[in-house]
């Protein structure tokens, strides 16, 4: 009734059972295979791409070579003409009979500016006396009061040196105001308001010119697309199409159309701190600001542009 399982036919169902085994073990072990030559791929993928950005990174760095700031107005360039200018003189002197006053203006050179009435404007009366339609004042400019009174109660000679510049002039619609005042014992005085003198003293760095190059070993960088990161009174950050403040020129200060550094150029940044476009400030004497570019690979680089605590000259070290 029973059938009879013989040694041979016991041997063949293990080895069945034993070969079904090592199969399945085999497809396992292909398709663990197939997952970790998938993975192994797209790790060396993201390392290949992680190693060439860190590389970008670390190489691709632009260098700060110098940073300069200029502590005068941008409108007191010397290239820069103004017409009708006007000045306005206030004398408590009473210029009577044939007392003279002359009045000489020199521009930054040193060249006689031309009035109304020539080289030498003449004022004739007491009181308050205006010299209109002056052309070519530009930058500093000094102007010279010699009085000469007929009785010999004053003779003397005295100048003044203006900062003259389209705000001021904007400021002051009735004249650039300048004081004559008698001192006593045959002299004359000049003042005017304080943000009118030279006094050779100034306030704070008004812009600043950041010459940049290529660190050794770095691709050609595109300055369009780098970001620019001033940290002031407060913090300014763009790239050079979306800042009317800052731009990108060649060494001559002239505005370059290709802003991709090369391996043999310089170029600089010129920010205007002192326009109230963007939100730069200007930096005060004995302050910093923080500079940073950061490329289109992400190499960062970071300038602290450190004002002197004296600001004597017209530009400065920063």
């Amino acid at each position: 009734m029973f059938e009879r399982v013989t040694d041979e036919e016991e041997r063949g169902q293990v080895g069945i059972g034993t070969l079904i085994v090592f199969i399945a073990m085999v497809l396992v072990a292909a398709i663990a295979a197939g997952v970790l030559i998938n993975t192994a791929g797209l790790l060396q993928s993201q390392a290949v791409a992680t190693g060439e950005e860190s590389t970008a990174q670390v190489s691709n760095v632009v260098e700060v070579n110098s940073a300069t700031g200029q502590v005068v107005d941008p409108d007191w360039e010397e290239s820069e003409d103004f017409d009708d200018v006007t000045f306005e003189f206030n004398t408590d002197i009473d210029v009577a009979g044939d007392d003279t006053v002359g009045v000489t203006l020199e521009d930054v050179d040193e060249e006689i500016i031309d009035g109304e009435d020539g080289t030498e404007i003449a004022l004739d009366s007491d009181g308050t006396d205006t010299i209109e339609d002056v052309d070519g004042v530009t930058g500093v400019t000094e102007v010279t009061v010699d009085f000469d009174a007929t009785d010999d109660s004053i003779v003397d000679e005295e100048s003044i040196e203006l900062r003259v510049t389209e705000s001021l002039i904007d400021e002051h619609e009735d004249g650039l105001p300048i004081t004559i005042e008698d001192d006593g014992d045959g002299e004359i005085s000049l003042s005017a308001p304080d943000n009118l003198v030279n006094d050779g003293v100034y306030d704070e760095v008004r812009s600043a010119s950041i010459m940049v190059s290529l660190g050794p070993g770095a691709d050609a960088v595109d300055l369009s697309s780098a970001t620019f990161e001033f940290i002031g009174d407060e913090t300014v950050r763009g790239q050079p199409s979306e800042l009317e403040d800052l731009e990108i020129q060649d060494l001559d200060g002239e505005n370059v159309d290709n802003q991709v550094l090369e391996s043999d150029e310089n170029l600089q940044v010129h920010i205007d701190l002192a326009s109230d476009v963007d939100g730069f400030n200007t930096i005060e004497a004995g302050d910093s600001a923080e500079f940073q570019i950061t490329t289109a690979d992400g190499a960062q680089t970071i300038e602290v542009l450190m004002a002197p605590s004296t600001l004597t000259d017209d530009a400065v070290s920063l």
